[in-house]
């Protein structure tokens, strides 16, 4: 996608909830002013300076509804650093005449390379093993004895971007790769390194880890649940970098306290931030991180240029690619 030139009109006004990547605000300022909270001195509002807003690139904190956008009356794009979008509303944003995008392709490989280190980390108790190696001093490897993962069933539930570049890692490491996604066919599913099984039940019984890469919607909220986690092998893992909600956190910590489950990888809470009392953190068999998979360097500096580089599109008027509300383009905002 162009960079384009400077407008030689009056700049946008874009806000931003915390700062960018130099580069992506170097993009920005050639045509655009940045405003938002963490310029605004002397006020505590979290939205401050929104209502002066051609446009906002966001993240997870802020819900963004029809209030926020009828607040925010110029407002004609807001843009949600990386894939997840579940805390802006497509639906209301489009009734306001909004457009929403992402950043899709960024945290892919961030993500996915988070996702395999929470695997070797339950299957080698490796988070267990730093806490009483620290506390206690060293630990008889009895007490810690894992499993390899070579020869094991990966179920990815989910085989969008990260579930196939997981697959493509998992195969290195000469695991079986299994995956459902209702979207895509089975010779699809093989190209994506994974073979393809009918419905989640399948995947889950077969599988010895199973890693979810699904967005938050309506239909997945719960989707984990009692039911689901009896499904699985006893002594499975399930890993979740996903959404915190697509698994039932009762159902999940009741499968681990009992052995159902031998362990879990949690980078995703319900709700979040996830306190200090929150009793998964209480036990030995879950690794658990806050929300930090696409958290590298270069994740974040890929979201943040195609941030900026989208942002500015939709305000000369052109059509990105990654805009999640299609229907809104012709009724748009202007």
């Amino acid at each position: 996608m162009s960079r384009g030139a400077p407008l030689a009109a009056a700049p946008f006004k874009i806000w931003q909830e915390a700062g960018l990547d130099p580069e992506a605000e170097a993009i920005l300022a050639r045509a655009a002013e940045l405003i938002g909270p963490r310029r605004a001195t002397d006020s505590t509002d979290a939205q401050a300076g929104i209502e002066w807003a051609d446009g906002a690139i966001v993240g997870a904190w802020v819900t963004w509804n029809a209030a926020l956008f009828s607040r925010a009356s110029r407002l004609k794009v807001v843009t949600r650093t990386g894939i997840g979008y579940d805390n802006v509303s497509a639906a209301e944003a489009t009734a306001c005449g909004v457009c929403v995008l992402n950043t899709p392709d960024a945290p892919t490989e961030s993500t996915a390379e988070f996702t395999i280190a929470l695997m070797l980390c339950l299957a080698r108790k490796l988070s267990l093993a730093e806490r009483r190696f620290r506390a206690e001093g060293w630990v008889s490897a009895l007490e810690l004895v894992g499993f390899d993962l070579a020869g094991k069933t990966l179920g990815l539930a989910g085989l969008g971007r990260i579930g196939t570049r997981v697959a493509e890692i998992a195969r290195a490491l000469r695991m079986r790769v299994i995956g459902c996604d209702p979207i895509i066919t089975a010779e699809t599913a093989k190209a994506r390194g994974a073979e393809l099984v009918p419905d989640l039940p399948s995947l889950l019984s077969a599988s010895d880890v199973v890693s979810l890469h699904l967005p938050l919607s309506p239909q997945n909220r719960g989707l984990i649940g009692t039911r689901e986690l009896a499904l699985m092998k006893r002594g499975a893992v399930l890993i979740n970098a996903a959404r915190g909600p697509i698994v039932d956190q009762s159902a999940l910590l009741t499968a681990l306290q009992s052995g159902q489950l031998a362990g879990a990888a949690l980078d995703v809470w319900d709700p979040e931030p996830a306190q200090a009392d929150n009793p998964f953190l209480k036990l030995d068999n879950v690794v658990a991180s806050p929300h930090i998979a696409a958290a590298t360097v270069e994740g974040r500096r890929r979201s943040h240029l195609a941030a900026a580089e989208t942002t500015l599109m939709v305000l000369r008027d052109e059509r990105p690619d990654n805009l999640v509300n299609p229907e809104v383009w012709e009724r748009r905002r202007r």
